[in-house]
């Protein structure tokens, strides 16, 4: 795998590509390499401490749609913290009360294979792209590559980090929560798989966490944020974000409704409203996700079905972005695939 990376580090500099570019070669070398590290229940999440004190952290999650690269430094000389895991309200009270008091600093390289790719084929493979589009609101390569606005970003993250076990004297990471404010930048925008130049920023409120031991692989993030963009054409925006991703290996004996919405289920709903016209709750994109997962082999693979809409309105842009754009609702289908090693 060192081989590989150097391979595409030489290639790249060779090419004379971009930082960001050489940002994706040097991301994606680095998950194939630590990807075959995984172990027990850590299909999509890894947490690597690199001293005994606890004082620095590495992690990474790996998926076709959102793959990332962290490091985690404590700004104090108190380690990062241990909590057994006991019911999910319990992490947000504890996330909550301690978002005010940053005691943690995440510096995070993040990119979106999928998007990239749906991009790619519809500037390089334009039979092929066009080839899919069944509907005016259907075309299946935008319907499984697209919903996300950017192609990858740096992100500077202040708050705190928990590290979640299932006992006092158990050292297994079975979950990590994240609570406090995020700041992140890219130099490219993605719309209707189009890739346009644009130095954007970002600022957030967030709550972030997972939940992966044997009985079950939970993440969520929930996120109130401000985008602001250099691209004149793109109007700035509020937003709103809720994601959570559930995947139960045991049978549980709730009812249908709670089975059927929340077990072995995915939800993700985003909202932007015009910073100009907040006021009169004009929204410019709207994106709704559900999606069910279904065990298989005892467990082994899950494969997750998603199914949702979203629609970026034409309002929140201007210039030839304006025309270039489709306004109408895009279904979109988001398969994959969970590994559990």
């Amino acid at each position: 795998m060192a081989v590989i990376f150097a391979a595409h580090a030489g290639n790249c500099r060779g090419r004379n590509m971009t930082s960001e570019k050489f940002l994706i070669y040097i991301i994606s070398s680095c998950l194939l390499v630590f990807g075959f590290g995984l172990d027990g229940s850590f299909a999509y999440e890894k947490t690597f401490r690199l001293d005994h004190a606890g004082m620095h952290e590495m992690s990474f999650e790996l998926d076709p749609y959102y793959s990332n690269i962290a490091y985690v430094h404590a700004l104090t000389e108190k380690p990062i913290p241990r909590e057994t895991y006991k019911k999910e309200r319990s992490v947000y009270f504890y996330l909550l009360r301690n978002i005010y008091h940053p005691r943690y600093m995440l510096v995070e390289a993040s990119i979106y294979p999928f998007p990239i790719a749906g991009v790619y084929l519809k500037k390089n493979q334009e039979d092929f792209y066009e080839r899919n589009q069944y509907t005016q609101n259907f075309n299946a390569v935008k319907a499984i590559t697209a919903g996300f606005p950017e192609p990858w970003a740096y992100s500077f993250f202040l708050g705190n980090v928990v590290d979640f076990v299932r006992g006092e004297n158990d050292k297994k990471v079975v979950g990590k929560g994240y609570s406090g404010f995020l700041l992140s930048y890219g130099s490219k925008h993605i719309v209707d798989n189009i890739m346009v130049d644009d130095h954007w920023y970002e600022a957030e409120v967030k709550l972030k966490g997972s939940d992966i031991r044997e009985k079950r692989n939970l993440s969520w993030s929930y996120a109130l944020g401000y985008k602001g963009h250099r691209n004149i054409e793109i109007r700035d925006a509020l937003y709103i974000s809720i994601k959570r991703s559930r995947i139960d290996y045991i049978e549980s004996d709730a009812n249908p409704f709670w089975k059927f919405f929340v077990n072995n289920s995915e939800q993700e709903i985003r909202l932007d409203f015009d910073v100009r016209e907040v006021q009169k709750g004009k929204i410019i994109r709207y994106l709704f996700l559900f999606g069910k997962k279904f065990v298989l082999a005892r467990g082994k693979f899950t494969f997750s079905f998603s199914l949702g809409a979203f629609k970026t309105l034409t309002s929140g842009y201007s210039g030839k972005l304006e025309q270039n754009i489709d306004d109408h609702w895009t279904f979109i289908l988001r398969p994959n695939v969970h590994i559990k090693f």
